[in-house]
């Protein structure tokens, strides 16, 4: 669902970021008399649909949906949250007996949980769009400092909603990097290099911002940007409490921050 339309569902989700909540349909048509004599199962056994997600960086998994297949369509909806979803996520779906079968002959499905049909979609969440609201300006009118390619711009309260309060500045006198982040396909090798150092940059910055405020952030709105900072410091840092001492080793947080922007889909990758 985009902006509250249904879309038809391609191989990437095209300007998702990590606060975006991922709300998908299926439907399936499916000849329930046909499919219980191709498995021979007309002895009246239940099926069920069972419809999940899983991440494939994260390994989280989502718990799936089981809806009774009595019918011959099925019409399902489902949310996959943003602070579970990984960089990709497999969608499957399966067709499964609901029960054990007390009698059942030589190469006939005989367990609760076998699987009669299944497909995957695989999906890419991130990709080239920027996660920030972004612009280019003159940082030598603005008064930042001219020689820096760019400024992540967060308030200094985390109650603020995450919309419209913080942005990414790009200095237009990087011209490079301006060609790069308004460039939306077919990146060029220093493009890519230049955006992927940015990424790293600036989810360093938001989760040490989220870091130093991690108490506070406890009890933020959930459109906030200080829910916005936790959501992302979670899923960047298996334990983003213990990065929040005032003596912690910043060459050390930097790295681990790196490592988990990575993880999910922002900055370089090394495979």
């Amino acid at each position: 669902m985009v902006d509250d339309e249904w879309e038809e569902l391609g191989p990437y989700v095209e300007n998702w970021d990590y606060r975006t909540k991922l709300r998908l349909r299926s439907s399936i048509d499916v000849d329930v008399d046909a499919v219980r004599v191709a498995t021979k199962l007309t002895d009246h056994t239940p099926l069920a649909w069972s419809f999940g997600w899983r991440a494939t960086d994260t390994g989280l998994l989502g718990e799936p949906i089981v809806v009774d297949a009595a019918d011959d369509r099925v019409d399902i909806e489902f949310d996959v949250p943003p602070d579970r979803a990984g960089a990709t996520i497999v969608l499957t779906r399966r067709l499964v007996m609901r029960r054990d079968r007390m009698f059942a002959g030589p190469g006939e499905a005989r367990w609760a949980g076998s699987i009669l049909w299944s497909d995957e979609v695989t999906v890419r969440l991130t990709g080239q769009g920027a996660a920030f609201p972004t612009e280019v300006i003159d940082f030598q009118l603005l008064g930042r400092d001219p020689g820096t390619s760019w400024y992540l711009d967060l308030p200094t309260s985390p109650d603020v909603p995450s919309m419209g309060s913080m942005i990414l500045l790009i200095n237009s006198a990087d011209t490079a990097l301006v060609a790069a982040v308004t460039r939306s396909r077919r990146h060029t090798d220093v493009q890519k290099a230049l955006i992927d150092s940015m990424e790293e940059g600036v989810v360093e910055e938001f989760v040490r911002w989220a870091l130093g405020r991690w108490k506070e952030l406890e009890d933020a709105e959930p459109e906030s940007v200080g829910a916005a900072g936790r959501t992302l410091a979670s899923r960047v840092l298996p334990d983003p409490e213990s990065w929040t001492s005032p003596d912690v080793d910043s060459m050390a947080l930097r790295s681990a921050i790196v490592d988990g922007a990575r993880r999910i889909g922002f900055g370089r990758s090394l495979s």
